[in-house]
């Protein structure tokens, strides 16, 4: 991890927010340590005060090894180069958004090379490579045919490594020239891909080596799906996640991850959390005499945001300046978001406020327990899908979870539905907005407090779409989509009956 001089309880580095960074990177540790006896880490003296002294990661070894570079913090991959020149033994590197669940095979492992996976460019990786190749003052003959290519090929690093140390070596020596002869590509961060993965494939092109894949699909530049890589409901199936790109900024994938790390590694957890202020207990249930929190201090972000683009210069106080100022001005859609607001103020402290943490926390257990639920869903009839209680169902005029004031203003209000329920992770509340389909399904189960099997769910679904039982098949897919969604987001959960486990 280099940290480029930036602190890591302030800096996303690419993710939703800096917490889920720092899980990210201490569940990807763990994991990899549950199963390797040998992890090290290369790092800055900010990523060991943190990582080493304050979370206690398990690193068998760590290096203070990149206080004094200096280059460009866009430059995220040229720590890995140099890290990957400093290997004289066999090794794997390992991405800090790369979750593994069993050990590499042998095969993998004793290869000459080892990636994530063969990529091939389209049009995705040529427009954003385009101005970063204009700017290419230097580029090694080795590199020269792949890169003159309309799509040129790639490994992905999400692991990279080997036993072949002098190929290893011919790559960083030619990686660490071709980033030090192009300074006019060093603020583009499309750079890196560039110099770490198209650069790794002509070398081994150039060596005559096929490296061994962890995955034996070629993948799309833009091709790595949710399914494929992200998706924690399907494990234990899946044994190895990569948060590429995007999925490393969707909510929904970030709130699985700091799931499956609250209840893998509770400590861990408790010490991520330490580094960050939340007025949120997460804990045993004893704060607040074991009742549900929430902030004292509610300040109605939306309300003040459209404020700040409707009337910029506006000085707000209080609440009840706020409460003043919508009634002053009555503009039709901020008094939508006003009163969309004061609904999720009232859950907090009424509906929500005298739940009981313990009783939160066990609903919270089996939303988790669930996602290994998923592979018998279909087939297993003791297995019931039921809704989480304290949800809550309202309708509103527009999309007030992801608006866009100006889209609002220029007359798109088509009317959602929003569900909410208290949250452990979520500030005290997850508002979820839901599509037609998700609405219909959460329609269904309520009707049933006992729950319903997957199957009758699904029949009673595909009656809206007109099917008969031999085509339900793609609309049985869209359910279970949908139904990990739901899951996801806690407003429902997996159950099998008493006795049948």
């Amino acid at each position: 991890m280099w940290c480029s001089h930036k602190d890591l309880r302030n800096d996303s580095f690419g993710w939703c927010s800096p917490f889920h960074h720092l899980v990210a990177w201490a569940y990807s540790s763990l994991k990899l340590r549950e199963l390797y006896p040998d992890v090290e880490l290369y790092t800055d003296s900010e990523g060991a005060k943190v990582l080493i002294d304050k979370l206690k990661l398990p690193y068998t070894q760590y290096s203070v090894e990149y206080d004094d570079l200096r280059c460009n913090p866009c430059l995220w991959a040229y720590p890995k180069i140099l890290t990957y020149g400093k290997q004289v033994e066999p090794f794997i590197h390992v991405d800090g958004d790369v979750f593994i669940y069993e050990k590499f095979d042998d095969e993998l492992v004793n290869s000459r090379l080892i990636v994530q996976n063969l990529e091939l460019s389209t049009n995705y990786y040529a427009d954003i490579f385009r101005p970063v190749l204009k700017k290419l003052r230097y580029v090694p003959d080795v590199f020269k045919d792949n890169l003159s290519e309309k799509f040129p090929k790639s490994y992905n690093a999400g692991i990279l490594g080997g036993t072949d140390i002098r190929s290893m070596q011919l790559y960083t020596e030619a990686a660490v020239k071709f980033v030090g002869q192009n300074h006019l590509c060093h603020s583009n961060g499309n750079f890196n891909m560039i110099f770490e993965q198209l650069l790794f494939y002509s070398v081994a092109q150039k060596q005559n080596i096929s490296p061994g894949c962890y995955f034996n699909k070629v993948y799309n530049d833009n091709g790595y799906a949710l399914k494929e890589m992200a998706d924690f409901f399907a494990t234990p199936g899946l044994k190895y996640l990569h948060l590429i790109g995007r999925l490393k900024r969707d909510k929904f994938i970030c709130d699985q991850l700091v799931r499956r790390f609250f209840f893998e590694y509770p400590d861990y957890f408790e010490r991520v959390s330490a580094l960050f202020k939340s007025p949120f207990h997460t804990g045993d249930g004893k704060a607040n005499g074991g009742k549900f929190t929430y902030p004292l201090d509610f300040s109605y972000p939306k309300t003040r945001d459209l404020i700040h683009n409707l009337y910029p210069g506006s000085s707000i106080g209080n609440n009840e300046g706020l409460s003043l100022f919508v009634k002053e001005n009555k503009n039709r859609v901020l008094g939508g978001v006003y009163r969309y607001e004061e609904k999720i103020h009232r859950l907090l402290t009424r509906n929500f406020a005298e739940i009981d943490m313990k009783e939160l926390r066990r609903m919270e257990e089996k939303v988790y327990a669930s996602a290994t639920l998923f592979n018998e869903l279909v087939d297993d009839m003791a297995l019931k899908i039921r809704m989480t209680p304290y949800v809550e169902i309202f309708e509103t005029p527009f999309d007030v979870i992801h608006f866009n004031p100006y889209e609002i203003l220029r007359g798109k209000t088509d009317k959602k539905i929003v569900a909410c329920v208290p949250h452990i992770f979520a500030g005290g509340v997850k508002e979820i907005d839901l599509d037609t389909l998700c609405a219909k399904i959460l329609s269904v189960v309520h009707k049933h407090p006992k729950g319903v099997t997957f199957r009758d769910l699904a029949d009673e679904i595909s009656e809206l779409f007109n099917q008969n039982e031999g085509k339900i098949g793609p609309i049985r897919d869209m359910v279970m989509d949908k139904l990990k969604f739901l899951v996801g987001t806690n407003l429902l959960y997996l159950e099998k009956a008493k006795g049948k486990e």
